[in-house]
């Protein structure tokens, strides 16, 4: 994996993503309702198989999880990955320029995040 530069694993490390989309601002709750709102009208019914790269400390893996989803996340950012495992969730630390994962079948998808990306 490539290292990410330091000003940015710096900024996530601060942990300030995991609050981001429901600190109590109109701008998180805004972004996460538009952004699951446009999801569900793209993918398929569950149960599907989801690769959530870039996934973050996990928000977007949770919906995708309790919609019924099998989700794996995946990010560069070693506190996001600890985050989203607090959460139950599957993760793992990975970079979205060299990711090895099984091709995708009918059922499967996968999906990156949709929130700001700096690498």
């Amino acid at each position: 994996m490539r290292d990410l530069r330091p000003e940015i694993l710096a900024f996530y490390e601060a942990g300030r993503e995991a609050a981001r989309l429901s600190d109590g601002s109109l701008a998180g709750p805004l972004e996460f309702g538009r952004t699951t709102e446009l999801i569900g009208r793209i993918l398929e019914p569950p149960p599907l198989r989801v690769l959530d790269v870039g996934g973050g400390p996990g928000n977007y893996a949770v919906w995708l999880t309790a919609r019924g989803d099998e989700v794996l996340l995946v990010d560069a950012v070693p506190l996001h990955v600890e985050q989203a495992r607090e959460r139950s969730l599957a993760a793992e630390i990975g970079d979205a320029r060299q990711l090895h994962c099984a091709t995708p079948t009918r059922r499967s998808t996968s999906c990156s995040s949709w929130g700001r990306s700096s690498t």
